[in-house]
């Protein structure tokens, strides 16, 4: 098998550029790099371009790279992989992918949506929460939202290669369409009337924003859901990280359907 050796071949120049949102956009193509990553894309049937490996690597995972199809392989050499690479300790496998088709995704019975988190770790690791408790659908809204950002795709784990992740340009609106077919909308937000999570009403369809980590969620997001709910907490700390905190809303509203789930019915 041929060895790319030069760093200026145009196909791993293309590949390096990916980590730019702009090109990722052009080409509707994204990177990921790891074992891990690779193991759960081919899983997840996801859609890849090509697939660059160290020899070190090809020999370490051979197994797993003949689940693919070989003609989307290429050897590349360790200075060459090192142009490739966004990690600090790479393992030698840089994957390229397809953007997965939107139409493709449902709305199900449990949705999340994001307004402004703009912290691709925070977005990474908040899917990674939808994903472990069941979420069916992800709105991410915002200017600064950028969900294939290598280092969110890090952050989840995989977790984007199974859920739905939809880029929402208006929020608000989504919001109504979600309430008119029988979603319960909450925002998690401090507020004068906001509900102890506890005591809220998460049967049914469901659904909760997170806000931006430094200015919450907007004002006419706010308006469009049903209420907000707060998670208590002792005197002091005023609020969660964005991703901490959406795992705990999930969590508590995923409590009823995860027993469901284990008992073979559907919440």
């Amino acid at each position: 098998m041929e060895i790319i050796t030069s760093r200026q071949n145009p196909a791993v120049v293309a590949a390096a550029k990916l980590a730019g949102k702009k090109y990722r956009e052009q080409t509707g193509t994204f990177a990921f790099e790891g074992e891990k990553l690779f193991a759960e894309a081919v899983s997840a049937g996801l859609s890849l371009v090509r697939i660059f490996a160290t020899e070190t690597a090809y020999r370490k995972y051979e197994k797993l790279f003949r689940k693919v199809d070989m003609e989307k392989l290429t050897l590349v050499s360790e200075p060459v992989y090192e142009k490739l690479s966004f990690e600090k300790s790479p393992q030698g496998i840089f994957c390229v992918a397809r953007i997965p088709a939107e139409k493709t995704c449902g709305t199900g019975s449990f949705v999340l949506l994001t307004d402004g988190v703009s912290d691709p770790v925070n977005f990474g690791a908040l899917l990674r929460s939808a994903d472990a408790f069941g979420v069916d659908t992800v709105y991410a809204s915002g200017a600064g939202t950028d969900p294939y950002h290598p280092r969110g795709i890090r952050a989840c784990m995989g977790s984007i290669f199974r859920i739905c992740v939809r880029t929402e340009p208006d929020l608000s609106h989504r919001i109504r369409l979600l309430r008119e077919d029988g979603f319960r909308i909450y925002a998690a937000a401090l507020d004068a009337h906001a509900m102890d999570i506890r005591t809220a009403d998460l049967s049914g369809k469901i659904g909760f924003v997170i806000g931006n980590e430094g200015h919450g969620v907007s004002a006419p997001v706010l308006a469009a859901c049903d209420g907000c709910v707060i998670i208590p907490m002792r005197e002091g700390p005023q609020s969660l990280n964005a991703a901490v905190a959406s795992g705990v809303v999930l969590w508590e509203a995923a409590r009823g359907r995860l027993a469901a789930f284990r008992s073979g019915e559907h919440a």
